[in-house]
């Protein structure tokens, strides 16, 4: 009997256990939740609706745009921090591309009682990959993130030529105070414009 108890008491451990350090979505938020947080975070994650600003990308004219960017996005990775109540994330947007290709972003936010967001901070912005190597490099990134482990070895500069994370590099930051990327280069852009040989409009769209 004892020994019974033993193994079930085991089993509830390692149940709880994997619970807590699940980063399935679904361990956490029904389908629509997975939508309202997407589209809660979508005038960060993604890039601005064509005629808006930052000062107004807000507004309630651009709903609809970004909802349809949110039915289009995938929400990856999940998970909450039960010490600090941080929630983090990792989505997934279409890439412009000649084949499908996608891009991920990771950050972390905390919500107020009201479930509004105080805080907000992307961690790292990946290059664009093919949907299979891009969710296994993602999620190996983001099991990283969450326990805190260095990611700096998987920048640019870092990776011996492989391009895994775009963003931070040694010219791009995240200012969590504005909630977006910046940059020490007087045109942070400038080289992106020669390696797409892209517009300047064209490509703020195609990043994000």
């Amino acid at each position: 009997m004892k020994y019974i108890f033993f193994i079930a008491l085991c089993i509830l451990v390692f149940s709880c256990k994997q619970k807590e350090t699940s980063i399935n979505p679904l361990d956490y938020l029904s389908k629509q939740e997975q939508f309202d947080f997407k589209y809660a975070v979508s005038r960060y994650v993604d890039r601005l609706p064509k005629n808006a600003t930052e000062q107004t990308k807000f507004d309630a004219a651009f709903d609809e745009e970004y909802k349809k960017r949110s039915e289009n996005a995938d929400l990856l990775f999940y998970y909450v921090d039960e010490k600090t109540q941080e929630i983090y994330f990792a989505i997934a947007k279409i890439a412009p591309s000649l084949t499908v290709k996608k891009v991920v972003t990771a950050g972390k936010l905390k919500k107020n009682a009201e479930g509004v967001i105080t805080e907000y901070e992307e961690e790292f912005r990946t290059w664009k990959m093919e949907v299979d190597e891009l969710k296994s490099v993602s999620e190996m990134l983001f099991t990283k993130y969450i326990n805190n482990e260095d990611l700096s070895p998987f920048y640019t500069r870092n990776a011996n030529g492989k391009f895994i994370i775009e963003f931070p590099d040694e010219n791009v930051s995240y200012d969590k105070v504005k909630r977006t990327w910046i940059s020490k280069l007087e045109d942070p852009l400038q080289d992106y414009y020669k390696l797409k040989n892209t517009t300047p409009r064209d490509t703020v769209i195609s990043i994000n």
